[in-house]
């Protein structure tokens, strides 16, 4: 006999629900910062938050830092990132969520 299916609790629910709405960054935007030259990791930093980083491809120059790990490292990434002088801190995954810490303003596609 099958086990029964039982729910299970979303990961993020261990965690305090937003407290700000975002905004909205075209798709087309950060194509022409790509085009332009901009250079992830000194113009911007371009974050993949899924936790399989290349299932189902990923964007040239960025980096995977799963969603389960942001909200215990958030004051590290902040330091390392305004340390780092780049302007732009563009989070994104699969469901074309982008969070950009550029003047603090949460930014989504």
């Amino acid at each position: 006999m099958a086990a029964p299916d039982v729910p299970r609790t979303p990961w993020h629910t261990a965690y305090p629900a937003p407290t700000s709405e975002v905004d909205a960054l075209p798709r087309q935007e950060l194509l022409r910062w790509i085009k332009e030259g901009k250079m992830p990791g000194k113009d911007y930093v371009l974050v993949d938050v899924r936790r399989n980083d290349f299932e189902g491809g990923t964007i040239r120059g960025s980096v995977n830092l799963p969603a389960q790990s942001l909200y215990p490292t958030r004051p590290a990434l902040y330091t390392l990132f305004a340390s780092s002088g780049v302007k732009h801190v563009i989070w994104y995954c699969g469901k074309t969520w982008m969070i950009s810490l550029d003047q603090s303003r949460p930014v989504r596609v």
